[in-house]
């Protein structure tokens, strides 16, 4: 039963690295939408005026 624990334990870290590490983003330069709509800049910062249909990731 332990070990059955154990590898329980192990899956789920092995998942949560790979969700962290294997994010989706868009790199910079990219197009994006100030509001997360076209996913996530990596660099966390989308560049969007108003009135811009797109903006870009920096």
């Amino acid at each position: 039963m332990k070990l059955f624990y154990f590898l329980f334990v192990v899956i789920m870290a092995v998942l949560g690295i790979q969700t962290v590490s294997g994010a989706d983003c868009i790199a910079n330069g990219g197009t994006c939408q100030a509001d997360g709509s076209a996913g996530n800049c990596c660099s966390g910062n989308c560049y969007q005026q108003e009135g811009w249909a797109n903006g870009n990731c920096r």
